[in-house]
């Protein structure tokens, strides 16, 4: 009951012009969408649910995105000089280079012409899972108890949170091949074109709680990577799980990096952002489309 009052709530703003409007007002205003993996028709209900959208939902609100903003590449986000568009821009992001994304969600990029940045962490490229869709026993996903103790006490490491969960008898899944990372060719044959690769660290640790050699070596590893393998890497890293300190920001503009990306926290400040501590827009998968305009209008960030 509550979801189908939300739904017509939504749909409301929408078809009375509020949001149409409160669009305009955010004209020369950017956003940055956050998401993760993009899964096929028919996919199972497994894994960190919130990590995994329907392609059909993805396309849908690709189709809506280009009707309302100026998609553009990240890295214009934050170029100077007065907007030249009555519109809001937005750019698109993915982290850790789900297989899925790439074999699902970059085609569709392509297919409707939109540019997009993929995140990666290197470690995990080959087929690997990732400890929070492994662990995730629960229907709504992983349990929330696990991911504070994983995330602060064992420091987010994936090795380190295995480990634990096999001392402490927790049932680790073998995951499908689309909730695992891609291969390292995979990836390289979506980063054409419009797609572009960033880094997401070596290794996915919680940067907040690394030594100060460890956080140089998670920075710096994959920027080499990226530079090794392509053309014109991203200049961006997105922290992984969103978490960073002054540390860590400071730690991140000296390794060579022009900016580095939460996972929420809105719309870009209209002026001089923080270039190491810049918002994004999360995608959950469960955002109706009416819910997607909105946010796109700034009407709706949680």
């Amino acid at each position: 009951m509550r979801s189908a009052v939300k739904h017509i709530a939504e749909r409301a703003l929408i078809v009375s012009g509020v949001a149409a409007a409160n669009r305009r007002r955010m004209h020369g205003r950017s956003l940055v969408l956050a998401y993760h993996n993009v899964l096929p028709p028919g996919a199972a209900s497994i894994g960190d649910l919130p990590n995994h959208l329907p392609l059909a939902t993805f396309a849908a609100q690709l189709a809506a995105l280009r009707e309302t903003h100026d998609v553009v590449p990240l890295a214009e986000l934050l170029t100077a000089g007065a907007p030249t568009s009555r519109r809001p821009r937005a750019a698109i992001t993915f982290d850790d280079a789900y297989r899925g994304a790439v074999e699902h969600g970059v085609p569709e990029l392509v297919r409707q012409g939109l540019p997009a940045t993929i995140f990666v962490a290197p470690a995990f490229l080959g087929g690997r899972s990732f400890w929070w869709d492994a662990l995730a026993t629960r229907a709504d996903g992983l349990e929330p108890a696990l991911r504070d103790r994983a995330l602060h006490e064992l420091r987010g490491d994936d090795g380190a949170v295995r480990a634990w969960a096999s001392a402490a008898g927790r049932p680790v899944a073998a995951l499908p091949s689309e909730w695992c990372a891609a291969s390292e060719a995979e990836l390289l044959r979506a980063a054409q074109g419009g797609i572009t690769l960033g880094s997401h660290s070596w290794s996915h640790p919680n940067l907040t709680r690394l030594e100060p050699d460890e956080l140089s070596r998670e920075l710096a590893r994959p920027l080499e990577w990226l530079r090794e393998r392509v053309p014109i890497p991203s200049p961006f890293i997105a922290y992984p799980y969103g978490l960073h300190d002054r540390t860590v920001r400071l730690a991140a503009e000296r390794a060579g990096y022009q900016g580095a990306l939460a996972i929420d926290g809105g719309w870009l400040p209209a002026v001089s952002p923080d270039r190491y501590a810049l918002p994004r827009v999360n995608v959950p998968p469960g955002l109706s489309l009416p819910g997607f305009v909105l946010r796109g209008a700034g009407l709706l960030t949680g």
